[in-house]
């Protein structure tokens, strides 16, 4: 590659499907300002839209669980050494980590060591593992993203130079205008966008169904991650009729009238949709138990941690009791008054995130960075 064939370079690390979205937004906005600039790393589809060249198909970096990561120990050593040499041979104007901490916090470092700018886009949600964990970034990063308020004060105690910029999600034409929506009346599931989360959330979707027979009570429809195989779905729906897929997520979230998801990003996208919907987190028993004995929070969905209260049910382990589950959801289902009171937390919630325009934040801070 011949350096001065470009503006800038940015090698950038997205290693999750969501943080492949937020790139590819922050991708578009720095080519308005550097139409020239390269881009390159690990992103997904949507990077990879925008121009982006991935080293790597970030399917096979996009692992949930600590257990499922240390399975996989070796690639991701090896993993981090070629990117490590990429940084050292190619020496690009910045990096760029996009949340994804268990990997690029160890690249921050190494970049930092090496002279190369950190540009940390999408704070890692390091407030959720304490104030040990949250000093790890200290010394290695030149610039922090935020995209929840509170982080700005979380991390800028730790001396870190910290820039709140907004939530990317409300860039995203798929929230607006969503109080004038017609919802149908569908339950959606959301398995997630990774294969080994839709494979073992399916088999709880299929526990759930046998059990309860809610598919005889309410049209099921389940999101369908693009990057999934559709062999993985084709067992789940030859058992059941009244089910459909729905390839497109967020039109699912506009449409339906209630939801069981997932934890993760999908729950913030849930509330800015104003979709009534409770959350499940289902993990291996080895990663639970590491999990539960680290992070410090009262709550798990993003959406009761910035309400500091239980606006939605989380359904956890061996509490997603079949029916439990499909009790509580026919209520979210029929109870307009628990509708109402959950969406309006919701609308609270997009009040407090701020307005549109992340993205272009971000990537102005990112341009002008000396």
């Amino acid at each position: 590659m011949i350096r001065d064939s470009f503006l800038k370079r940015y090698f950038i690390i997205a290693g999750d499907p969501s943080g492949d979205s937020h790139g590819a937004l922050l991708i578009r906005e720095i080519r308005k300002i550097e139409p020239q600039s390269h881009f390159y790393g690990i992103g997904g589809s949507a990077m990879l839209a925008e121009g982006f060249d991935s080293i790597i198909p970030q399917s096979s970096v996009s692992v949930v669980g600590f257990w499922e990561v240390l399975k996989k120990y070796s690639f991701f050593k090896n993993l981090l050494n070629r990117c490590q040499s990429i940084l050292r041979n190619d020496k690009p104007d910045a990096f760029i980590p996009i949340d994804y901490p268990g990997f690029n916090i160890r690249m921050a470092k190494y970049a930092k060591s090496i002279n190369i700018p950190v540009i940390y886009y999408i704070a890692p949600q390091l407030w959720a593992w304490g104030k040990d964990r949250a000093k790890q970034l200290v010394g290695n990063v030149d610039k922090l993203l935020t995209v929840f308020p509170f982080e700005t004060e979380f991390f800028a105690r730790f001396g870190i130079n910290t820039d709140f910029v907004g939530h990317p999600l409300l860039d995203n034409p798929d929230f607006e205008n969503i109080s004038q929506l017609e919802r149908e009346n569908k339950l959606a599931f959301f398995p997630g966008s990774r294969e080994q989360e839709v494979v073992k959330h399916l088999k709880l979707f299929t526990n759930i169904l046998q059990e309860t027979r809610l598919q005889n009570e309410f049209q099921i429809s389940v999101a369908k991650a693009k990057n999934v195989p559709n062999t993985v779905y084709d067992s789940f729906a030859s058992q059941f009729q009244n089910i459909e897929f729905e390839s497109d997520s967020a039109n699912l979230l506009r449409t339906a009238k209630a939801g069981f998801i997932k934890t993760g990003t999908s729950n913030l996208e849930a509330c800015l949709a104003e979709l009534p919907f409770a959350m499940y987190y289902k993990t291996s028993i080895v990663s639970y138990l590491i999990a539960k004995n680290l992070v410090n929070l009262e709550h798990i969905s993003i959406v009761n941690i910035l309400t500091k209260r239980n606006t939605i049910r989380e359904f956890v382990q061996n509490d997603i009791e079949p029916k439990a589950v499909a009790k509580h959801l026919r209520q979210l289902m029929t109870d307009d008054a628990q509708r109402k009171a959950m969406i309006d937390e919701f609308r609270e919630i997009r009040s407090y995130l701020g307005g549109p325009g992340a993205s272009n934040r971000a990537a102005k801070i990112i341009s002008e960075f000396r």
